[in-house]
């Protein structure tokens, strides 16, 4: 099996190694650091915790912490095994522990199948111990005479012992992880923690628990829902890295990974990168920043495209900016308007781009770019009203009006025309993977359906009300659909509203992401690997993408 071993490890010992308290700890992500020494930096961690606990704390989460140090000790020794297995490859053990705070995009392959007999031994018996200690963990959680601070701790060691215990199969973990954030949310410590930091005023410096610590358990706990967050998406197969649990406060529900409220605690605990939310677009040099944007898409390597005026801007993962990509007009009394951009399972990119000229002429054309950024060619849409949206699907271009869909080749030939009669009010399109094609349409909340060839199968609810056109956008990996708008509280506050759909329109989950001022949705995609991206106009003119 071609495994994933070193990112889960490394996700998994961020969750002990404190970053803040060594420059071998801060060197990490540059591979600075022997393998004896992240070796040792481990070590030290575990028994500086040790040391602290009470003797109440001991008797069970000293003895899970005891078990966990053995494997870990273990775990290195077959780690050092498979590298000597594998030599000549990339993989070395400094590679495995290398970024411990956050997963590379490119992770190091480690394989831990066709072992010796001494690795095998080995390996068992790390997997022995790390059952051992997520056990004691799990009855040193359990205990409610411990500290809130030691429960926390124990949670960490079961988490951690869950997911190496499983290490050739970090899969398997996913299911058990999901429980031990479930229970950690449920502590009512931790709902009061969350409840009282996130209030004003009197009631907040009348909560029962210091404001200091309360700032730990929360960053404590959204670490933990984090590394969580991290392995699933590294090694789960469906969408379940978008459904968090979240932390249940009576009045309201908050998420650990989105909710920007915890902003400020997580950045004075130096814990950022705990949150999941990236935005981009508003910082930086003023040319590079969207002016106007319409359309979002993005491509194979994580990079996001976003259309502004007449100029595509290409941003990086993690949204830096990247370049600009001029459209081309030779003619310089016609004004170019950018609509929509979408990219094909090639990385080939579509732009659909509307046209005036002085006096009277206007109309709509899609041009086509390399995965270089090459432009190829363009071709003219027939009628006037196809500013709704465009997506790509099996070689085939897809343009939407309030009222119906266009079909093009790639090559700009006219194919059909549907929807005419069931489509009222078409927002926005996406294509599905078995050729089928989605149209969302906010009046009447709903998506609608449509058949490769044009035939009207069926409709699915929505469950959010919008103020303005909602966005959609598919992910092949885990075929389910994403939809997003702006949707308004019952205190006149806009929201915004993420939800999830099978391919077949059953509802999976709803994410709702409290976001400061008034803002309209203008596109959104969702990459490879998971990350949903929205762009986002404000009034008052100022535009940005929020990466989910």
């Amino acid at each position: 099996m071609s495994s994933i071993v070193t990112a889960v490890f490394k996700v998994t010992i961020g969750l002990l190694v404190n970053k803040g308290r060594d420059k071998a700890a801060e060197k990490l992500k540059d591979g600075d650091v022997t393998d004896q020494k992240f070796r040792g930096l481990i070590v030290r961690e575990i028994d500086d915790i040790k040391s602290k606990l009470d003797a109440l704390s001991w008797k069970d989460l000293g003895a899970s912490i005891s078990s966990f140090k053995e494997g870990i000790e273990l775990l290195y020794e077959v780690f050092n095994k498979a590298i000597i297995r594998n030599k000549g490859g990339a993989a070395t053990t400094r590679a495995a522990c290398a970024e411990a705070f956050t997963l590379a995009e490119e992770m190091t392959m480690l394989k831990l199948t066709g072992l010796d007999e001494s690795a095998e031994r080995k390996l068992s018996s790390a997997k022995e111990r790390f059952e051992h200690a997520r056990e004691k963990a799990s009855e040193a959680f359990n205990n409610e005479a411990l500290k809130i601070s030691d429960r926390i701790l124990a949670m960490q060691y079961r988490v951690m012992a869950t997911i190496l215990e499983t290490v050739d199969n970090p899969e398997d973990a996913l299911a058990p992880c999901r429980v031990c954030i479930e229970e950690l949310n449920s502590l009512s410590a931790v709902q009061n923690s969350f409840d009282v930091q996130l209030k004003k005023g009197i009631r907040a410096a009348m909560g029962f628990i210091g404001k200091d610590e309360r700032r730990k358990i929360i960053s404590s706990v959204c670490h933990m829902n984090h590394v969580i967050y991290d392995v699933t998406r590294t090694v789960g197969k469906d969408v379940s890295f978008w459904i968090s649990p979240v932390v249940d406060i009576g009045e309201g529900k908050v998420d650990p990974l989105r909710d920007r409220r915890l902003a400020e605690v997580l950045r004075k605990q130096n814990m950022e990168h705990c949150s999941v939310l990236v935005s981009f677009g508003q910082e930086g040099e003023e040319e590079h920043k969207p002016y106007n944007s319409r359309g979002i898409a993005t491509n194979s390597s994580g990079q996001f495209i976003v259309g502004d005026i007449n100029v595509l801007k290409m941003f990086d993962s993690s949204g830096q900016f990247v370049k600009d990509i001029s459209v081309p007009n030779d003619d310089v009394e016609t004004k170019l308007h950018i609509r929509d951009v979408a990219t094909d399972n090639k990385d080939y990119i579509y732009v659909l781009v509307r046209y005036e000229k002085v006096p009277g002429s206007k109309g709509f054309v899609v041009y086509e770019f390399s995965n270089t950024a090459d432009f190829h060619h363009k071709f003219a849409v027939r009628g006037e009203d196809w500013d709704r949206g465009l997506t790509v699907n099996n070689s085939k271009v897809l343009l939407l009006s309030s009222s119906g869909v266009a079909v093009y080749e790639t090559d700009g030939r006219f194919v059909r025309l549907f929807g005419e009669g069931k489509l009222k009010n078409a927002n926005d399109i996406t294509a599905v993977n078995d050729g089928c094609v989605m149209v969302v349409e906010r009046y009447v909340s709903c998506v609608r359906i449509f058949s490769e060839d044009g035939d009207y199968l069926s409709r699915f609810k929505l469950q959010g009300l919008y103020v303005y056109r909602p966005s959609t956008a598919f992910h092949q990996a885990s075929e389910h659909v994403v939809i997003a708008g702006t949707e308004r509280t019952r205190t006149g506050h806009n929201l915004l509203r993420v939800e999830i759909f099978t391919k077949d329109g059953e509802f999976v989950h709803s994410i709702q992401i409290p976001e400061v001022g008034t803002y309209i949705t203008r596109g959104m995609t969702v990459t490879k690997d998971g990350r949903i991206a929205v762009l986002l106009e404000y009034f008052g003119g100022t535009w940005k993408v929020l990466v989910i």
